[in-house]
């Protein structure tokens, strides 16, 4: 459960040279960051740079960072993969993540052939919906459901505010949930 004052107290030493303290919020950190970075990226590999990446920034710049409010801690280090993330496509001569390469190697968490092929199948469907939203409905639904964030934190991310986070989210929702992204995905099924 997340404890916004334990987390205070933690970056507090970890900014004054508390390695220990900086492994506890990198413990709570890294699961989110991981699944956010990973749902965006093509494999485990670059994942994993980008992760190292944005860990080397926190560390460099962790000194710089100011407390404003429950989450900001969470939000700050998202920017930064966000902007690694970025960075990454850019240098990479494309815009955005290719979902549709990420979507077939997800860690998958289900034992068996069988499960690990539903769950896949599952997952693949999700992430083609996901790719139909709009950027900006796409970007938070990706940092609330494969980065585990709040609505307070998805808003430092993006620079909105909290309640125009939650109307995205929920428009992506019911978007995702009417099947509008549906009659996208056999549009351009149709097309092809």
């Amino acid at each position: 459960m997340y404890d916004p004052e334990r987390e205070k107290i933690l970056l507090a030493e970890a900014q004054s040279g508390n390695r220990d303290a900086f492994g506890v919020l990198y413990d709570a950190l890294l699961p989110g960051l991981y699944g956010y970075v990973r749902a965006r990226m093509a494999s485990d590999v670059e994942a994993e740079d980008v992760v190292s990446e944005v860990v080397l920034t926190v560390v460099k710049k962790l000194r710089d960072f100011r407390w404003q409010h429950p989450g900001s801690f969470r939000g700050w280090v998202f920017q930064i993969a966000r902007r690694e993330l970025v960075d990454f496509y850019r240098d990479n001569g494309s815009r955005d993540a290719p979902i549709d390469a990420a979507r077939d190697s997800l860690p998958d968490p289900l034992p068996g052939p069988e499960a690990r092929a539903l769950h896949n199948e599952g997952r693949a469907d999700l992430l083609a919906r996901v790719r139909c939203l709009s950027e900006r409905k796409r970007e938070v639904v990706m940092l609330r459901y494969f980065g585990g964030l709040r609505n307070t934190e998805i808003a430092t991310v993006l620079s909105l505010d909290e309640r125009t986070v939650a109307a995205h989210l929920s428009r992506a929702l019911d978007e995702l949930q009417s099947g509008l992204c549906n009659e996208s995905l056999k549009t351009e099924g149709e097309m092809a």
